[in-house]
């Protein structure tokens, strides 16, 4: 695997190349979604030192014991070829772990990144703010009231409130920090308006894109983030080694000193005399993983997952972090699906199913439509609406938008682009196959597949109830209840897809593992989406990009506290 490759883009580039809504949504910097359910060849971890070593569940005494293969502590690994001293050894180059790196080095830390692919890695369109400079500058406001409660509301109260507030509180420098390695380099970023009004989603501004310049020699596609933090990191003196899947950990008694990992040569122990940071991503990749600890998302997330480079977020830290005996969060861990398996745009429209029924209130987030359509046949849906939709989509912007359906527009811009730039989408998802456009409901529900009369008598009900303007089946707002009467008529197929599974291991506020006891593991810590209780039950979108956002937050603050600065 390797890092995305393309220069940086501008407005222009997004309206004449159809920048996908993928592109611009913060899908976890070290962790999202692999679509391969199996790791890579060599890169499967092997055990912790300890043969008493716990789960955060109940450890398996022997593999007779376990109900599943990987909780069961391999053997400790002794043909180790050679041995390398560092103070600060973090574990995987994506954001977190290169954050995490930069951060460190640049206060005179000694690091070792260790790496299971060849490149740092890269991934979505920005990050999640809770201020910035930029905001300061358009006076645009998070209302952090509103936005931690509903945080903690869409994670079902499950969620750590301090390490939230964590994030809240240096969002700010940690932000500016970043954007001043951007400006660096003769870049900027644009904050983002694509998001909901709705009282009961509310979603927050401070979606940040990087906007960076061709010739400052970046390969990063969207989100330039983690290359940045890695050549800042290189130049501060920090060392990467790529192709070196970490598959152990070691202990000396309680404290976790090292790691060994699987390189070219053989097996190479790094002792860190600082502390070990897991950033090893999430557990999408490994379909049996899914099965267990987030079910939900196994049957049809995980199979159309987007994440790249593809196969390598298998779990690793997960494993290695509970085989030394590091607690899990509560499960089913949670997950961050999105209805975007085939059509990223679907709008507030009327949904059917593939029997062309109705199932759902259309008016929510992108959890409650992907988890909705989870559960229709074949894991599918169809966005219908009629010849009027950009004016029907217009009108629904100042309301909804966001992770509702509205996928780029910069802040403060004319409503107007939104439907100038799916109207270029549109053809091409038809073009490939996954929308379709007919002169008549008839001819819709034969391109679909389902019965015309069925199709037809749940379209004349919905138009019946936006006339009159109350929604008695699934109570959808009426700003949203727009009828499907005029030629031509339009079905595009939403399925979803898994970006991450946001959960991990259980830290305190120093990012310090725990172990089933709650008592803090010396030597080992965790950051981005092999961290849990940040999220619970469901990821909370109403911060957009948060995960990229607290990578960068988190790493900007364990950098420095374990260089000791």
């Amino acid at each position: 695997g390797s890092a995305h490759r393309r220069k940086g883009f501008s407005m222009t580039d997004i309206m004449k190349n159809g920048l996908s809504r993928r592109a611009f949504l913060g899908l976890g910097a070290t962790a999202a979604v692999a679509a391969g359910a199996a790791g890579l060849a060599g890169c499967s971890p092997a055990a912790s030192s300890g043969a008493d070593a716990k789960s955060g569940a109940d450890a398996p005494a022997a593999a007779g014991d376990a109900k599943y293969a990987w909780e069961v502590a391999p053997d400790p690994i002794t043909d180790v070829k050679s041995t390398v001293d560092t103070d600060i050894l973090v574990i995987g180059a994506g954001l977190a772990g290169c954050a995490c790196a930069a951060a460190a080095a640049e206060k005179g830390g000694k690091v070792t990144v260790v790496e299971k692919t060849s490149s740092w890695n890269g991934r979505g369109g920005g990050f999640g703010a809770i201020n910035s400079h930029y905001m300061d500058e358009l006076g645009i406001e998070v209302d952090k009231v509103n936005a931690k409660q509903h945080w903690i509301a869409q994670c079902a109260s499950r969620a750590n409130e301090d390490l939230i507030v964590k994030f809240f509180n240096s969002s700010e420098e940690a932000s500016n920090w970043l954007l001043a390695k951007a400006e660096a380099v003769g870049g900027s970023a644009m904050v983002g308006a694509f998001y909901s009004h709705d009282d009961v989603y509310a979603e927050q501004p401070g979606y940040h894109m990087l906007m960076i310049p061709e010739e400052a020699g970046l390969t990063s596609t969207g989100f330039a983030g983690a290359e940045l933090c890695y050549n800042d990191a290189v130049k501060d003196g920090a060392e990467f080694v790529f192709d070196s899947p970490a598959v152990q950990l070691v202990k000396d008694g309680t404290k976790v000193t090292g790691c060994i990992c699987d390189g070219k040569d053989g097996y190479v122990q790094y002792n860190a005399s600082k502390g070990v940071v897991l950033c090893t991503g999430d557990i999408g990749g490994d379909l049996e993983m899914c099965k267990a600890y987030a079910p939900i998302c196994a049957e049809y997330g995980q199979p159309r997952s987007q994440y790249t480079p593809v196969g390598v977020n298998t779990g690793d830290g997960h494993k290695m972090g509970m085989w030394v005996g590091a607690q899990l969060q509560d499960l089913p861990l949670p997950t961050m699906m999105h209805p975007q398996a085939f059509c990223w745009f679907h709008g507030p429209f009327l949904f059917v199913n593939d029997n062309g029924e109705r199932f759902m209130c259309e008016d929510t987030w992108v959890q409650g439509k992907s988890l909705a359509i989870n559960r229709q046949p074949n894991g599918e849906a169809w966005s219908i609406f009629d010849a009027n939709w950009k004016t029907d989509l217009v009108n629904g912007l100042p309301y909804g938008g966001g992770m509702f359906w509205d996928s780029f527009r910069p802040y403060g811009s004319d409503l107007e682009l939104a439907p100038q730039y799916f109207e270029t989408q549109i053809p091409e998802y038809i073009k490939a196959g996954n929308a379709y456009q007919a002169d008549t409901l008839d001819e819709l529900a034969k391109q679909i597949g389902c019965d015309a009369a069925t199709f037809k008598a749940t379209v004349e009900r919905y138009n019946g109830m936006c006339e009159a303007g109350e929604d008695t089946d699934y109570y959808k707002k009426p700003v949203f209840l727009t009828p499907v009467k005029e030629g031509p008529f339009y079905a595009l197929k939403v399925g979803p897809a898994l970006l991450a599974v946001p959960g991990g291991l259980r830290t305190n506020n120093d990012f310090q593992c725990l172990d089933a006891e709650g008592a803090p593991i010396e030597g080992l810590y965790a950051l981005g989406n092999v961290m849990g209780d940040i999220c619970a039950v469901d990821y909370p979108i109403n911060v957009a990009g948060n995960i990229h956002g607290r990578c960068i937050t988190y790493g900007y603050l364990l950098g420095p506290q374990l260089a000791g600065a």
